[in-house]
């Protein structure tokens, strides 16, 4: 009898049925959808077995006629069934579960497949033994094959239908599947003495099962906990089919950064232990000192949590603390994308104890809703410049200005810094915003007004993570020779703050840029915490007082004296004085008594857009 490649297929599906049910799994609908196509395919060779037993029997012997037309039609409709099952794997996963067209899609598949079975039934259907060749053959069988390949066919349209929102790995898998199986058709209903279809299905489960479903690939290695791509496709399961759960994550804070590696490891496989021990929920290890379990009750999550801190507070053999992010409802987060959002920006607090409430949401809403304005104002040019003049009291003139970043809306709207920048440098935007800013600042200079008028030099903000940037000298240097300007038209204004977080890095990159040419102000001096090295060692000509520092010379006694003490060293050191925030005549009289050389602020102009400030040049500075 012609069974030994179904025997075969029969023995690979035994085998990742084994090892399918050994592994630690999670509670996944693909996971859920692929056990059952795999069992379909089971019980179909099993079928496909049994009937070329009885058809052997039936013709040699001349018995069990009936009998086997319904064994063999039973496994054929098992074959579409195998069919339908396989395109439910993949149709779930990609159609939208809210979608009116989605839901024809499904209803139309349904009734294809029911038709389809009671054709199968009731059709007739007949068999022959040709030597060792068995195969059945009709109406019924006609109907299977072409329900087969239309499943088929639809799954490989879905996946090319749906392929950008599909991983590469994922693409392939599917295709290969399929399209052996689809070959694999083909061939019998050509040549049906040729049983390739059951082996083909088989070798298909094999695909998906090592490229796409096998469970060890969610497993931390160290742990046994499940990894940060399993906690990724659980939560995206649970939101695509409206299930509410709830989240208890744990960090440890080690309170030094001399803790023995053996002792972390330890602190890891307790925390990991203690976890698994608390009950069957999924425990996911998501990085080095983060945890977390998702519960689908959220009164048992607040419980193991009270169980997990009481295990916490009697461990005494780590120098270290746990916070913890509680999220009791899931529903209070609109999807995956903004879940995840949340657990990046709240898992570093420093809080022992965080739970999410709709102000900590909204919060996260304003910021993502601050970055997609930054990135389309970035995208659609709509990041401009306006100019600070900066008056110089030796020459008595305007020979300086500030830039300073703005972004105008759609409706012309103009957005000031204070409510984009700390967003932009939170998530690294700074960086590209810097760029956009300093390259608009040298086509300033390259357009020639400004100089006519007496510009000489235009102050840049940079900030700290511009110089954790990789050679950030290089976008400078790039867009002084694109534009074709004097590098010395250039101060770049260095933060106090900048300067302390990475102050080597920075140096290094400041003489690359001094030794072509560029000049450098430590900006804002007063506000961060400062110390004698940052101006010292800090490769700068100019200092810039801060305008809350300025204004605190006005209103308290003690920072009047700070201010003229270190005014008067700076003059020593050879260095340049800028205050900025100066409001009134008074104010100005006063900075020119202590023989400041640059003052900035309201008294002469607010900052304005290009245009306006080359009017105001060519308004107050006497040209030659």
């Amino acid at each position: 009898m012609n069974i030994e490649l179904q025997c075969c297929a029969l023995f690979i599906l035994l085998t990742i049925l084994v090892m399918f049910h050994r592994e630690k799994k999670l509670d996944l609908m693909n996971r859920k959808l692929f056990l059952r196509a795999v069992y379909a395919c089971f019980a179909c060779l099993t079928f496909d077995i049994v009937s070329v037993i009885f058809i052997t029997i039936s013709v040699n012997e001349g018995v069990f006629g009936g009998v086997t037309k319904i064994i063999c039609k039973l496994y054929i409709m098992l074959l579409v069934l195998q069919g339908y099952y396989g395109y439910q794997y993949v149709s779930t996963n990609l159609l939208p579960r809210n979608k009116t067209w989605a839901k024809v899609i499904r209803i139309i598949s349904h009734t294809i497949f029911g038709i389809g079975e009671v054709l199968m039934f009731v059709l007739p259907i007949s068999y022959t033994v040709e030597g060792r060749i068995v195969y059945s053959f009709g109406p019924s069988t006609s109907v299977a094959y072409a329900l087969s390949a239309v499943f088929i066919l639809a799954t490989i349209t879905l996946t090319f239908a749906f392929k950008k929102k599909m991983p590469g790995r994922r693409f392939m898998a599917m295709l290969l599947w399929q399209g052996t199986w689809l070959l694999a058709a083909f061939i019998q209903f050509v040549l049906p003495q040729l049983l390739l279809v059951g082996f083909a299905s088989a070798f298909g489960m094999v695909i998906l099962y090592i490229q796409l479903e096998n469970p060890s690939e969610f497993i931390d290695g160290t742990t046994g906990l499940f990894t940060t791509k399993a906690l990724s496709a659980y939560v995206h399961d649970k939101y695509k089919f409206g299930k509410r759960f709830s989240l208890f994550t744990a960090k440890i804070h080690y309170l030094t950064d001399y803790v023995d590696y053996s002792l972390e490891q330890e602190a890891v496989m307790r925390t990991s232990a203690a976890l698994v021990n608390l009950g069957p929920e999924p425990a996911f290890r998501i990085d080095d000192e983060t945890f977390c379990v998702l519960y689908d009750d959220e009164k048992r999550m607040v419980e193991m949590h009270a169980e997990i801190k009481r295990l916490k507070d009697g461990a005494t053999f780590l120098p270290a603390k746990g916070t913890y992010l509680l999220i009791k409802d899931s529903t209070l987060l609109t999807g995956p994308e903004e879940f995840f959002s949340f657990l990046h920006n709240y898992l570093e607090t420093e809080q022992e104890i965080l739970i999410a409430d709709e102000d900590m949401v909204q919060k996260l809403r304003d910021q993502n809703s601050v970055k997609a304005m930054i990135d389309e104002a970035l995208k659609e040019d709509r990041v401009e410049v306006f100019f600070q003049p900066i008056f110089n009291v030796r020459e008595s003139r305007f020979s300086s200005a500030e830039a300073l970043v703005r972004i105008r809306l759609e409706n012309g709207d103009i957005v000031p810094p204070a409510k984009f920048i700390s967003v932009a440098e939170e998530n690294g935007q700074i960086i590209q915003l810097g760029i956009r800013v300093f390259e608009k600042v040298c086509q300033f200079f390259a357009k020639g007004e400004s100089r006519k008028y007496g510009l000489n030099q235009v102050e840049v903000n940079v900030s700290a993570a511009q110089f954790d940037h990789e050679n950030p000298a290089k976008f400078v240097l790039e867009n002084i020779e694109k534009y074709k300007i004097d590098s010395s038209w250039i101060n770049l204004e260095i933060t106090e703050t900048a300067a302390g977080e990475n102050q080597d890095v920075m140096v290094e990159n400041m003489e690359k840029l001094i030794a072509n040419g560029v000049n450098f102000s430590l900006d804002d001096f007063g506000t961060g915490r400062s110390n004698i090295d940052y101006f010292v060692n800090m490769p700068v000509n100019i200092i810039k007082f801060d305008y809350k520092f300025t204004r605190g010379f006005f209103e308290n006694e003690k920072i009047k004296y700070v201010l003229t003490g270190m005014v008067d060293i700076f003059h020593k050191m050879n260095q340049r004085v800028v205050v900025e925030g100066i409001e009134t005549e008074e104010q100005m009289k006063t900075m020119k008594d202590m023989d400041i050389e640059f003052i900035q602020g309201f008294y002469y102009s607010k900052p304005v857009p290009e245009s306006e400030f080359v009017e105001f040049l060519k308004e107050h500075n006497t040209t030659a």
